[in-house]
């Protein structure tokens, strides 16, 4: 079982198989918190209006276990609902990498779901990670801070 905060994504899994301390099965109203902090906002294809995804990111929100499915979903403070697809990672030297992929939908139109690719790395036991994303038109940064719990 690891101690460490875990990048936002790489949560989604271990909640899965129930090894995540500040997340495990809860689901009172008050539950862990996470940050996420997204920067360099830019069109896959290079266009400059990255006005779409400034809308569907902005600069980061915070994201928190799903009432209905707190081992598998995640939703933000701004509408988002982040479904973990799969996800792999690599430990070792005391540096961790993850590759993970989910579907995420984005306020206004919660209907539609945009498969999202991330990779992030940190030093195991630190209490942030970062790495970058990309969903297919936006590309990015994000970096995760650490849990908080109420």
């Amino acid at each position: 079982m690891r101690a460490a905060p875990l990048p936002f994504v790489a949560v989604f899994a271990l909640v899965t198989a129930g090894l995540t301390s500040p997340l495990g099965a809860n689901t009172d109203a008050a539950q862990a918190s996470r940050n996420i902090s997204i920067s360099e906002l830019s069109m896959q294809d290079g266009s400059p209006d990255a006005s779409v995804c400034t809308q569907r990111y902005g600069n980061g929100y915070t994201v928190s276990p799903s009432q209905d499915a707190p081992r598998r979903i995640f939703v933000s403070d701004q509408g988002h609902t982040i479904t973990l697809v799969d996800r792999s990672e690599i430990m070792g030297q005391g540096i961790f990498a993850e590759h993970d992929r989910f579907m995420m939908t984005f306020p206004p139109d919660t209907t539609e779901e945009i498969e999202v690719t991330q990779f992030v790395t940190g030093l195991i036991g630190g209490d942030a990670y970062s790495g970058v994303f990309t969903d297919g038109t936006c590309t990015g940064k994000i970096m995760a801070g650490p849990w908080m719990t109420p």
